[in-house]
């Protein structure tokens, strides 16, 4: 087995970048935060006669910033790098993330053996943001399905979107490969982030379309032992 550091490398990124996350981050919120507000106002149109409809839209919303905070805390911040965080967290943080996507559904069956190994730090966050990164190239909504494939010289995963017309931006593939710093936009933050995260840990990814309607990012997450 490969030599694996038990610890995530220093990663270093502009500002521009850090730039980009924030802007996604709240670019995301905005909607779910807002539709409470909705709810709420709708609540003091009413009076003191509330309906389930406003009570509905302010659960639903509160549920979906929740779920998008969480994704978010584990896919940019420190917690997402830490030994500590399980591939049970990053299933169940996506699964959530998703629910609230009326447009897109998440196939990742939970798998024991998968989910009682270690992984190397910072993997499991490069996994989390390579499945937000296929999610943008649905621009009409579709499937994500996850695979793994564990044992004890690393786990292969792919990430496949299927869907119709789907974008896949021109500078992923190169982006993923760690073989360009192009410019960014709000569709390529977090392969961007998965970049960074890749050239750490020494993990390179690929991007594939092998068909107009199937999209698929690839690579080995580096793990410290196997059950």
């Amino acid at each position: 087995m490969d030599t694996i550091h038990t610890s995530l490398p220093s990663v270093t990124m502009d500002l521009s970048f850090l730039h980009l996350v924030v802007s996604q981050l709240c670019h995301d919120l905005v909607s779910p935060i807002g539709a409470v507000n909705n709810g709420v106002e709708l609540i003091e149109e009413l009076g003191s006669t509330p309906d389930s409809e406003a009570f509905d839209l302010i659960a639903q919303s509160g549920q979906a910033a929740a779920a998008k905070l969480q994704c978010f805390r584990l896919a940019w911040g420190r917690a997402g790098a830490s030994s500590d965080t399980r591939l049970a967290d990053v299933r169940q943080v996506l699964v959530e993330y998703f629910a609230g996507e009326t447009r897109i559904d998440l196939h990742w069956p939970s798998d024991p053996t998968a989910e009682a190994v270690d992984y190397a730090p910072g993997a499991l966050q490069l996994l989390l943001n390579a499945v937000l990164a296929v999610a943008t190239t649905l621009t009409r909504g579709g499937q994500i399905s996850v695979k793994m494939d564990v044992s004890d010289v690393g786990a292969p995963f792919e990430i496949d979107a299927t869907g119709q017309n789907l974008r896949v931006p021109e500078i992923l593939p190169e982006l993923l490969a760690g073989r360009t710093r192009a410019s960014l936009d709000h569709r390529t933050v977090a392969a961007g982030f998965a970049s960074l995260l890749g050239r750490a840990l020494g993990v390179p990814l690929t991007v594939s379309q092998p068909s107009t309607e199937l999209v698929r990012i690839a690579g080995r997450l580096p793990i410290l032992s196997f059950p």
